[in-house]
């Protein structure tokens, strides 16, 4: 430690950095102590980065407030060397020098303490401070903190090297010490020393640029109040393109070379910002927004304030990019768009609302866009991309709250996710449709202007509907319009869904709701809940009707809630869907509803229409229908359903009565069904229409529900794709967007080979490189095939002792098999057949014992003798080699053996029956016509243009597939 002649005005005072003492031994929170606030930040940064070195230095001049008396100054900062420190008391007259100081690092909580050498109070409450740190600190190639990227000059031959800052969450402590909190905004004056070569762009503009020798400074504008995570620089050689409109210049960064495909995205930022001022009715605060393109970034963007920084695939286009991806790119700007008022403009006073950025940046990412291109049916996306993941995750993870109390870096990290992305969005979109949208939107712009530059908890937000509701003539009336407070925080602190069951008393008039949570857990909401009937069939008008309370059941008449309906009239809750929630319906009305779709299906919405087959799903999933036929009545009409959205969400349903018949002599028959009620539409889609399912994104749900019904369009319609890829070369689109529909083209497009385009296909490959895409492709579709003798063959030729296409680990085999055996019905024997062959190859991998216990899980009663057998054959072999595991191999008698079969075996003993009768009555001229389907007749050549194949892109996540597809079981 360096310590200054005491008395002495002016001098500087150093603080080295301590090896240990009392500040820094002791048990510390994670969180930063409130005894003081920063009140404005002085920040130069000072980067080679454009000779290629990483090492950079800082000065952060802070002055900080004291609220309450204490002996230290706790701020964030992670990775920081060098460490000097001034420390200044702020006066009137002028400032003094605080001796007598050092400091200390807390690694653990990332913290840096400045305190007295000896323990005493030093910092006065009602005093200012200044603190001026000096240090150094190396950047990344990971997108944290200060991180660098290059890219390859073709034009001047050489590497150019940028820098970029991703502060958010806690990442803003890599780049300069600071209270590296949400909760803590202050104002930041911005310098960037950097080579001439390059430029400088921070949250607001420039201020000036002065040179000196090979070097720049580039000064920006004070920021208004923000939070640290939201601080951003790039420094670089970019080129960029510009727009002014209302007072606000918007510009696209990129490398030089590919400026011109920011047009796309310059024109819809522009549109964008003056749509969200126009609908909320607040302004964009700052003089100018860029948006840069990186080659890396911490997700698909990042929203700082006034620099949204973005991975150039989803920010740049080309004039040939097509539509679905296009509509993708946009949702994405927008998102960061919609942050620079939800987030930046009022920010969360922790991490435990995220979702007050997340989830309204999502759900009016969509509005807007839907509102600037109302031909695009951006909302139709939302259904597809947000609220499915968000109803799907309640049944597959752990979950948590909305508002959930994080602390460590790590847990923070963890509240980005579907729960504050898509949760929040749905929930906050029942509420915008159930408080009235205009009203909704009148409060939320109420809540920005109060809450402008600050900072801000959920209850300040529901105050604000709150004041909002009682001030409207109609809800002020309503008896629950009090409660608003209460009503969002039973969604915003519960983890599950709820269910809601509407059962009718059509002797008295009388509804009866109940409640539950889709989890069995003891949670309860104030549940929004508004009516369509057969006698008022009008669901665009999604306004809440009625607030059933957290109880467990409710009953209220038809004449108190003024419906008016006969007994066979129908009933409907949730109009449009807007309810984050599931609805069950008694069986009398559900058939109620089967004869209006049969009758005439438009007259229910198609979300509605949609959302009933999301409904039923679980309960058809658990064979806890009370009546099946009903379930069939309502799948009738789909011969006459052209809503693509309604097949995808069908897609769930009719995989898992078609699993659930498998093997059965219902078989035949409810393929039939399918092809019967699938067949006008894959017509009209994909043969009268044409579609370009690479550009579409949205129909393939129709194509793998008509091709697993063996409907002889589809079949032909993915051989010829199948063979145009093989033979013609030509290629799927690149991108993980695209991963799924490759595979189902390519699987489809190989379900029924003959014999002879079968070995073609196997002598072709002796020729293929094995490291290519294509052979990555066909090695992966094969797996689809529903030859028995071809799918043998495959597994022999693919993991067996003599396998001729290794191109699985010894770990992966195992994985792969269980992976074909769930996901193709027609493979479950010769799996079982294939073990048999090679249980002394396959037994000695490290990973066996566990897999064949998974397989044993699917093991039917029929076959459970010869299980018995293969077990005691497999466990005397091991026995015999001495081959030892830590695990044991499966018991005969373990209940885990055949435990995935029950509930298909429960609903065959359950069902099987009534829906053989059903579909026979249905379908009076029923026969397979397996005779019908064409084999396909491939040729092949090698080569493809995509980087990436099948095989290893779901090799990747195979692991996680594997998860969901065992808990879809």
């Amino acid at each position: 430690m360096i310590t200054p002649p005491s008395g002495v005005a002016g001098v500087l005072v150093t603080l080295a950095l301590l090896a240990s003492g009392s500040m820094g031994e002791r048990e510390r929170s994670l969180r930063l102590p409130n005894a003081t606030y920063p009140l404005f930040y002085q920040l130069h940064i000072s980067s080679d980065i454009h000779k290629g070195q990483l090492l950079f230095s800082g000065n952060a001049t802070i002055d900080v407030a004291i609220r309450q008396s204490t002996n230290e100054i706790v701020l964030h900062a992670k990775n920081l060397t060098d460490i000097q420190i001034t420390v200044h008391r702020l006066a009137a007259e002028g400032s003094v020098i605080v001796d007598d100081l050092t400091h200390t690092l807390h690694p653990t909580a990332a913290l840096l303490i400045i305190h007295p050498t000896v323990n005493h109070q030093t910092f006065e409450e009602g005093k200012q401070y200044r603190l001026e740190i000096l240090y150094t600190a190396i950047m990344t190639s990971r997108p944290a903190g200060l991180y660098y990227m290059d890219y390859r000059d073709e034009e001047n031959n050489h590497t150019v090297y940028v820098a970029a800052t991703q502060c958010e969450p806690t990442y803003g402590r890599l780049i300069f010490p600071c209270y590296d909190e949400p909760g803590f905004k202050s104002n930041f004056s911005i310098k960037i020393t950097h080579g001439s070569s390059h430029s400088a762009i921070s949250n607001m503009p420039v201020k000036e640029v002065l040179a000196h020798g090979d070097l720049k400074t580039t000064s920006f504008h004070t920021t208004p109040p923000i939070s640290t995570y939201l601080v951003a620089f790039v420094i670089s050689d970019f080129g960029s393109i510009s727009e002014t409109y209302r007072g606000i210049t918007q510009s696209i960064y990129t490398s030089p070379t590919s400026k011109e495909k920011g047009q796309v995205a310059l024109k819809n930022a522009v549109r964008t910002v003056a749509a969200l001022e126009d609908y909320f009715g607040v302004s964009y605060p700052l003089p100018k927004l860029d948006h840069v393109a990186l080659k890396k970034n911490y997700g698909a963007a990042m929203e700082n304030w006034g620099l949204i920084t973005y991975k150039e695939f989803n920010l740049l286009k080309n004039i040939s990019s097509d539509g679905y991806k296009r509509k993708l790119d946009m949702i994405t700007q927008n998102h960061e768009i919609a942050h620079q008022w939800f987030g930046n403009l009022v920010s969360p006073e922790w991490w435990t609302y995220t979702w007050m950025n997340e989830g309204f940046a999502t759900y009016f990412s969509y509005v807007i866009t839907d509102l600037i291109y109302p031909n695009e049916k951006m909302m139709d996306m939302f259904m597809t991309h947000e609220a499915d993941s968000a109803y799907s995750y309640n049944s597959f993870f752990d979950v948590h709250p909305m508002s959930h109390y994080v602390e460590g870096e790590k847990d923070i990290m963890g509240v980005f996710d579907i729960i504050s992305y898509k949760r929040a969005a749905c929930v906050i979109k029942m509420f915008h449709h159930a408080f009235r949208q205009k009203l909704f939107v009148r409060g939320i712009s109420h809540f920005l202007e109060k809450y402008r530059y600050s900072v801000v908890n959920e209850l300040n937000l529901f105050d604000a509907l709150q004041s909002e509701l009682q001030d409207d003539e109609y809800f002020s009336q309503q008896p629950w319009a009090s409660r608003i407070t209460e009503i969002m925080l039973s969604w915003t602190h519960s983890e599950w869904l709820p269910i809601l069951v509407v059962s009718r008393n059509y002797e008295n008039n009388t509804i009866t709701f109940s409640q539950r949570s889709v989890h069995m857990k003891d949670e309860l909401w104030w549940i929004p809940i508004n009516f369509a009937t057969t006698q008022s069939p009008n669901f665009e008008d999604t306004q809440v009707d009625m607030f059933m309370p957290p109880e467990p059941q409710y009953t209220v008449s038809l004449e108190d809630l003024k419906i008016q309906v006969s007994g066979r009239d129908w009933i409907m809750v949730n109009k449009q869907h807007t309810g984050f929630y599931l609805v069950r319906y008694d069986t009398d009305n559900l058939m109620a509803i089967a004869r209006q779709l049969q009758t005439n299906h438009s007259v229910i919405h198609p979300i509605n229409r949609l959302g009933l087959f999301r409904d039923l799903g679980p309960l058809i999933e658990h064979n806890e229908i009370e009546q099946v036929e009903v379930v069939f009545e309502l799948l009738k009409y789909l011969e006459f359903e052209e809503d693509v959205l309604t097949w995808n969400q069908l897609q769930d349903t009719i995989d898992c009565l078609t699993r659930n018949l498998h093997g059965t002599s219902s078989q035949s028959l409810f393929n039939e069904f399918v092809r019967r009620l699938v067949g006008p539409t894959f017509r009209r889609v994909y043969v009268e229409h044409g579609v370009n399912l690479a550009e579409d994104g949205m129909s393939h749900g129709i194509l793998e529900i008509a091709c697993s019904a063996d409907l002889p369009e589809c079949l032909e319609y993915t051989r010829r794709l199948a063979k145009e890829h093989i033979i013609d070369k030509i290629y799927f689109k690149d991108g993980s967007d695209y991963h799924a529909i490759i595979d189902s083209v390519l699987c489809m497009g190989v379900r029924y080979l003959s014999d002879q385009d079968f070995q073609r296909i196997i002598d072709m490959m002796q020729e293929i490189d094995r490291g290519s895409v294509y052979y990555d492709d066909i090695i992966y579709a094969l797996r689809c095939t529903q030859s028995h003798r071809h799918l043998l063959y495959y597994l022999e030729g693919l993991m067996g002792e003599n396998s001729t296409h290794m191109v699985l680990s010894e770990f992966e085999d195992l994985m792969y098999l269980l992976y074909i055996y769930k996901s193709n019905l027609a493979s479950r024997p010769i799996i079982w057949q294939y073990i048999e062959r090679n249980y002394k190859v396959l037994c000695r991998a490290p990973n066996f014992m566990e897999h064949f216990k998974q397989l044993a899980g699917f093991v039917p009663r029929h076959q459970r003798s010869h299980f018995e057998r293969l077990r005691q054959t497999i466990a005397s072999h091991m026995m015999q080699e001495g081959l030892i595991s830590n695990q044991t191999l499966i018991e005969v008698n373990s209940p885990l053996v055949g435990k995935k079969m029950k509930i298909t075996e429960n609903f065959q003993d359950k069902f099987e029956q009534q829906i053989h009768k059903w579909l026979l009555n249905e379908l009076p001229q029923a026969s397979s016509r397996s005779d019908a389907l064409l084999s396909a007749s491939l040729s092949a050549a090698n080569g493809s243009s995509r980087p990436q194949g099948v095989l290893k892109e779901a090799t990747r996540v195979l692991r996680s597939a594997l998860r969901i597809v065992d808990m879809y079981r």
